[in-house]
């Protein structure tokens, strides 16, 4: 989950709540349509893979920009490491690279596999999890939700319409045999409880990646705040989260992950990281205790809330392996 307040030092806590309820695509510049394509093809070359779709949902109305990837060996390599200088700094380094130069080779068809993305960020920011996946042989959707990226919508509601949004998509891409009738989910943070709350609701969900969780979105606003020392004192976060809940019609103790696990029926992997002081170990552990058997948890020690989502040196196997056996139901 992320904030941006160009203003932080000077905003009321009416602002700062206003700020909290109003979709981030209407505060922050995102990636065009054609910039969107552009980094599709540096990816994918100039023989761009992507079906791009647009979804209606609601209410409350909106459009939400959908993307899918068919299953193909594309010849490209997720690299991803951590750096260790002389120094003692270390750097997380994320890359793509082409392996040869032959076109793609379609694979056969293990099933669908939705990414969310996390709070301000957009579907392209989950494009190489869609080429890791889609390498696996499985079919991806990405979706920008709603006020996130190309998608429209007006408020930001902690999962309440982003949930029901899901539901939509997954009926109309079924309708038309742009997905399986049942789908697993990864999502990061903001994402991953969209996840959480969609699989709770929805039977065709069979399983959920949640990378990143936090439990109550009260409680990760400021922690976001606090990672990156922004100027708001813990008095003017605390009322400007209780004045967002109204505005929103929502109270955000009915909006836990916490609350969505127990209501589930299917497994989840838990993926969190040691240093992440949004998504805390101790929330992890309250999900996995309110999980359904046959869940799991993987805690990378030194990822924080940032990098763990893109941690692929250790997470590409055992998520390729958690969707082959819970969605797939190979041995």
């Amino acid at each position: 989950m992320a904030l941006m307040f160009a203003t932080a030092g000077c905003i009321s806590s009416q602002g700062l709540a206003d700020r909290i309820a109003k979709a981030p695509n209407l505060q922050y510049e995102c990636l065009s349509d054609k910039q969107c394509r552009q980094w599709s093809r540096r990816i994918f070359g100039t023989n761009d893979p992507c079906l791009r779709l647009t979804v209606p949902v609601g209410p409350p109305e909106a459009m939400l920009s959908v993307m899918e990837l068919p299953p193909a060996d594309y010849h490209i390599e997720v690299l991803a490491k951590v750096s260790r200088h002389k120094n003692g700094t270390k750097d997380f380094v994320l890359g793509m690279e082409w392996k040869t130069n032959a076109i793609a080779t379609p694979l056969k068809e293990r099933g669908t596999v939705v990414l969310l993305h996390g709070y301000m960020m957009q579907k392209e920011t989950m494009l190489p999890w869609a080429v890791v996946l889609a390498e696996a042989g499985y079919r991806v959707v990405l979706v920008d939700l709603r006020g996130h990226g190309r998608s429209t919508g007006r408020t930001f509601t902690a999962g309440k319409y982003e949930s029901a949004d899901m539901v939509q998509v997954l009926d109309y891409l079924t309708a038309r045999k742009l997905s399986d009738p049942e789908v697993g989910v990864l999502g990061h943070s903001f994402g991953a409880d969209v996840g959480l709350f969609w699989a709770a609701r929805d039977a065709r969900v069979k399983t959920v990646v949640a990378i990143a969780p936090y439990n109550r979105p009260d409680e990760a606003i400021p922690r976001f705040a606090k990672e990156l020392n922004w100027p708001f004192s813990t008095n003017k976060l605390a009322k400007a989260v209780a004045l967002a809940e109204p505005q929103l019609g929502i109270k955000w103790a009915d909006w836990t992950a916490v609350g969505a696990v127990a209501g589930m029926k299917v497994p989840v992997l838990f993926i969190g990281g040691g240093k992440d002081g949004i998504c805390r170990t101790n929330d992890l552990d309250l999900l996995e205790q309110a999980a359904p058997a046959g869940s799991k948890k993987i805690v990378i020690a030194e990822a924080n809330h940032f990098v763990i989502g893109f941690w692929f040196q250790e997470l590409a196997k055992p998520v390729i392996e958690w969707f082959g056996g819970k969605l797939v139901g190979e041995q």
